[in-house]
């Protein structure tokens, strides 16, 4: 179900979207709040997995990484937004969607970009997400396990049988959203986890999705290698980005500076005027390609939460 009026935007609207747990959505979306915040943005983030709430305690981690050392880092203006208690399935929606545009359009108004991590499962608050979306960005590892979030496969023929539910879904807000106000939704799918082998399994991969991608109407994005480092720096709230400011260049692996060039080529595929004119303008200031050069920073905000039954939203971090 699509929302019923889109909030007055000011800002590009980002939801990272799987309907599976365990394929990189809450360190896609935390890697590109970071770079967006290095690009000089003002970066809004927002969690709708109120159970989980992965990326909330990312930047929670992120916080107290910063206390603990007494350093600075770059850090968005984070919302999360509960479910409703409400048990009528009315009732509750009607609360989650003024929840949500409420706190939506109070980041909007102070943010160039408002990045949402949404949870592994169907919800009323991830279609509405996804219907207010100019971009999505949806993180598949490199399997046809995980391939199936997208479309059931012949095992034989490598035929494309059907679409998902998921697919199906995206499908309908693209069109609600098209009908409501005339805009498009950008689909990009990410193949993490990649290996550096060329294996049977990787080419029929690639087949498939290229196979799906004109099918389904998504764009192809490269995706994040299978690095130990995207997620031993969950504890610490860090990012491949960070690590040069936390640690030293002498820290600095090939492994680092690769994992910082597939940030940075996942920035490129996104076709966003406004990031590739900021990069353009960075590269001719510094006449180099550190495109993440330590930038603008923003401060955490306090918690806030409403103690009315709604809307229900929890602000910043917990101190």
């Amino acid at each position: 179900m699509s929302a019923q009026a889109s909030p007055a935007k000011r800002g590009h609207i980002i939801v990272i979207g799987n309907e599976k747990g365990g394929s990189g959505k809450t360190t896609t979306t935390m890697h590109l709040l970071i770079a967006l915040l290095r690009l000089g943005f003002r970066v809004g983030s927002m969690d709708i997995d109120s159970r989980q709430r992965s990326l909330t305690r990312y930047i929670e981690n992120r916080q107290k990484t910063m206390n603990d050392q007494h350093t600075s880092l770059p850090m968005p203006r984070h919302v999360v937004v509960n479910r409703s208690p409400y048990g009528v399935r009315e009732e509750a929606e009607a609360d989650e969607r003024d929840r949500f545009t409420r706190a939506l359009a109070k980041l909007l108004a102070t943010s160039d970009f408002v990045v949402i991590d949404s949870p592994g499962n169907d919800t009323y608050m991830s279609r509405l997400a996804h219907s207010l979306a100019d971009t999505v960005i949806t993180p598949i590892n490199d399997s046809f396990v995980d391939l199936d979030v997208l479309a059931a496969v012949d095992g034989m023929t490598l035929q494309i049988l059907k679409p998902s539910i998921y697919s199906e879904m995206l499908w309908e807000q693209k069109l609600a959203r098209a009908k409501r106000d005339g805009a498009s939704i950008d689909w990009l799918v990410m193949r993490n986890r990649l290996s550096n082998l060329d294996a049977r399994n990787k080419r029929m991969m690639t087949k498939v999705t290229e196979d799906l991608s004109k099918r389904l109407g998504f764009r192809l994005a490269p995706g994040f290698s299978e690095r130990v480092i995207f997620r031993e720096m969950f504890l610490l709230g860090l990012t491949v980005l960070d690590v040069m400011e936390t640690s030293g260049s002498a820290s600095i692996s090939m492994s680092h500076l690769a994992a910082r060039h597939e940030v940075r080529d996942l920035l490129r595929t996104l076709r966003v005027p406004l990031i590739d004119a900021r990069i353009q303008e960075i590269r001719t200031q510094s006449k180099g390609d550190d495109i993440f050069a330590p930038r603008a920073k923003q401060e955490v905000q306090p918690v806030e939460e409403s103690s009315a039954p709604a809307p229900v939203v929890t602000e910043g971090v917990a101190a």
